[in-house]
């Protein structure tokens, strides 16, 4: 039964306002910081620039957020984004689980710190490799390339074999480039599934061996012996 006060009332209880109710602008390493916790609120005003880059605990942010800026590189397991979403300058989404936006969102969409196209960021399937070559900016260039996949690019535009491994299971395979250093891969084929690796490497590489080295952390490829290369 509750308790009755004085004239037969029971006063109400003050109401504490909890920090995620907060109106005021918060900065943005406390804004990370709620958003990971997942103790953020709707309409959340961030100063600055939301750096959430490899978040993978990240499955939502609050609606109506504000900031200058973002960056959700590599936050794969964020598939949408926030209804009345306000950003001032620009959204980096390299990696994220954004697969599309509305037509007319308003955005400017940055890779890897490039600006691009909604095109280029969510449908790399209509790049070719021929529009790649005959893209003049350097760093546009290389997200495409990585938008459209290492292996891709070598199977439409070709590549000249610098080193190959006797059998022919591994190859240095290079693309040169006038205005920018050489695209570099090791080429690699298992030989129990005959599937065909692509893993990229420094252009100074001379040989398979070397490459390999570099690949699994020996700057000095004398070092890198192993038994058996998978």
């Amino acid at each position: 039964m509750l308790k009755m006060m004085s004239k037969g009332r029971v006063p109400n209880k003050p109401v504490k306002q909890r920090p995620n109710e907060s109106h005021e602008p918060v900065s943005a390493e406390v804004a990370r910081k709620l958003i990971l916790e997942h103790r953020a609120w709707d309409g959340m005003r961030v100063l600055g620039h939301l750096d959430l880059s490899g978040a993978l605990d990240v499955y939502n942010l609050p609606e109506n957020l504000t900031c200058e800026s973002i960056d959700i590189s590599d936050c794969v397991n964020l598939t949408t984004l926030p209804q009345g979403l306000h950003i001032t300058y620009s959204i980096e989404l390299a990696g994220s689980g954004i697969t599309s936006l509305s037509a007319g969102h308003g955005f400017v969409l940055r890779w890897r710190g490039v600006e691009v196209t909604d095109k280029i960021a969510f449908e790399s399937q209509s790049i070719t490799g021929q529009d790649i070559l005959n893209i003049e900016n350097v760093q546009l260039r290389r997200v495409l390339i990585e938008r459209l996949g290492y292996e891709t690019f070598l199977q439409q535009v070709g590549g000249l074999i610098r080193d190959r491994d006797a059998g022919g299971e591994r190859q240095l395979v290079y693309i040169p480039f006038e205005d920018d250093e050489s695209l570099m891969v090791l080429k690699v084929t298992c030989p129990s599934t005959g599937h065909i690796h692509i893993l990229r490497v420094p252009p100074d590489m001379r040989n398979c061996h070397q490459a390999a080295a570099w690949i699994a952390g020996f700057n000095n490829p004398d070092d890198y012996n192993p038994a058996i290369e998978a």
